[in-house]
């Protein structure tokens, strides 16, 4: 405590250690030193190992009958104190080393404290908050606040807007060391995708196509095409270039081919009304005029295809009846038989020959039937020869 205290000597600890000291402590167990040593003896500091070596060696060279008269008559007087003293001055030594301690102690709770401070809270900064600012904007704060900045990958909000922050590791608020690097996450906005176009493609090919989309195939549904081959896409529904939600689902129309259309006979029917029929199917008619002696006139004499199906555009042949063929019968008067079997043969029809009345024999036509009129042809014209 002394050298503590910065003293290079104490006297009243010096006298606690000294000689007489331990002697007087002693004295109901071992002879006291003669009158003339103690009074030489130098009053100093000694160990407590020493002081027993010279009180051994002082009880070596007396014995209990030598001890002298005037020491039990006269008591020696020492520079030592006695218990009484000896207590007061530890006393007033622990109320000097009291405050001493206080600061000691205060001083290591300090340095505890700091330490603990240090080392729990005091290097430690917090992560500013910088959730919804842009990207730009946040990293300005994190630097500011003596952080590094480094941007992962985006990922999609309902509520962020686009390229504004999303969330952040460390998150706000937490305790990072300075120059620790935050990452960002900034927002891609709503996730939501465009629907492809899928038209010409094969079903299963649509089929990966959505699924690539992170959109849910439907069914599929199956309509005639006249320009999309079989089993290929015709359309989809949604239509293609929709913004959808991720699962959202698209039906996809398949087309069956070209549509079959059903020809049907319209032989002997009237062709204006089989005409209006097949085009509505979608088919293309071309029609032919031609006499005929037993199909009326207007109707269909033969049709091509006779029946059976085509397609949307293809053709359709019709014959149509002009009704029997009507021919002017030439005038045969006056001419004699055989000219005039020829002329009227010839026009087409078939001659019948009758007897003019009064009959001479001559050979010459005297009338016929149906002169100049226009009748069917391979009609029977009569004439009548004199």
């Amino acid at each position: 405590s002394a050298l503590a205290e910065g003293l290079p000597d104490d006297p009243e600890l010096t006298a606690d250690l000294a000689l007489p000291a331990a002697s007087a402590a002693r004295r109901d167990e071992a002879e006291l030193t003669p009158l003339d040593e103690l009074m030489t003896a130098p009053v100093r500091s000694i160990e407590p190992s020493r002081e027993r070596t010279v009180a051994r060696a002082d009880r070596s060279r007396h014995t209990p009958t030598a001890r002298p008269t005037r020491l039990q008559e006269t008591p020696l007087t020492l520079p030592a104190a006695g218990p009484a003293e000896g207590s007061a001055s530890r006393r007033a030594r622990r109320r000097r080393r009291g405050p001493l301690l206080m600061l000691l102690a205060l001083v290591l709770a300090a340095s505890v404290g700091v330490g603990a401070w240090w080392f729990g809270v005091g290097r430690y900064t917090t992560t500013p908050g910088v959730l919804g600012l842009d990207q730009a904007a946040a990293a300005g704060r994190l630097e500011q606040a003596g952080l590094a900045v480094r941007v992962g990958e985006p990922a999609y909000s309902d509520t962020v807007p686009v390229d504004h922050v999303l969330r952040t590791d460390p998150s706000p608020g937490a305790k990072v060391l300075d120059g620790d690097t935050v990452t960002l996450t900034v927002s891609l906005g709503v996730e939501q995708y465009q629907l492809p176009e899928l038209a010409g493609q094969t079903l299963d090919a649509a089929q990966d196509a959505l699924a690539a989309s992170k959109l849910t195939y439907g069914q599929a549904l199956e309509e005639w095409s006249e320009t999309v081959p079989a089993g290929q896409v015709i359309r989809t529904e949604p239509a293609a270039g929709t913004v959808l939600r991720p699962g959202s689902v698209v039906d996809v129309y398949v087309s069956q081919g070209r549509r079959p259309i059903k020809v049907g006979s319209w032989t002997g029917e009237d062709a204006d009304r089989a005409i209006a029929k097949l085009e509505k199917r979608g088919l293309v008619v071309e029609t032919a005029e031609e006499h005929h002696d037993s199909v009326p006139e207007g109707d269909v004499i033969n049709q091509s295809p006779p029946d059976g199906t085509l397609y949307k555009g293809d053709t359709v042949s019709l014959v149509v009846s002009l009704g029997p063929e009507l021919i002017e019968v030439p005038n045969v008067q006056g001419q004699g038989q055989e000219a005039a079997t020829e002329a009227l043969e010839a026009a087409g029809f078939e001659v019948a020959v009758e007897p003019f009345t009064p009959y001479f024999g001559l050979g010459f036509v005297m009338d016929q039937e149906r002169a100049g009129e226009r009748v069917r042809k391979g009609s029977t014209i009569t004439i009548w020869v004199s």
